[in-house]
């Protein structure tokens, strides 16, 4: 019983529920990468998603509101998306992305 209470407890940690998006992520955009030559690169982000999700397009915008948040936290506005794999088995979805500031 103790071992099926820790399996449930660390299942129950590692799900979450769906990012919000901040208003300082909702103001971060996401460009074409040709149009990234005329912004200032801050770095690449990645972010990992939780256990479980409604759909795969939850999953999705869950991957995409943590990518603008770390943007904005990061003092950028735009993104390029490099990569976003929601489907990934028993692996957590996975996010990366190019952060800019452009003018």
């Amino acid at each position: 019983m103790k071992t099926l209470s820790i399996i449930v407890f660390l299942w129950l940690a590692g799900c979450t529920a769906s990012t919000n998006l901040s208003s300082a992520g909702s103001q971060v955009r996401e460009i074409q990468r040709d149009w990234a030559s005329s912004c200032k690169f801050i770095g690449v982000i990645e972010v990992r998603g939780g256990l479980s999700y409604t759909s795969l397009a939850a999953a999705k915008r869950d991957m995409l509101n943590k990518l603008r948040n770390k943007t904005a936290e990061l003092k950028g506005n735009s993104i390029v998306i490099t990569s976003i794999v929601v489907d990934r088995g028993f692996s957590l979805p996975f996010a990366q992305a190019d952060a800019y500031t452009c003018q």
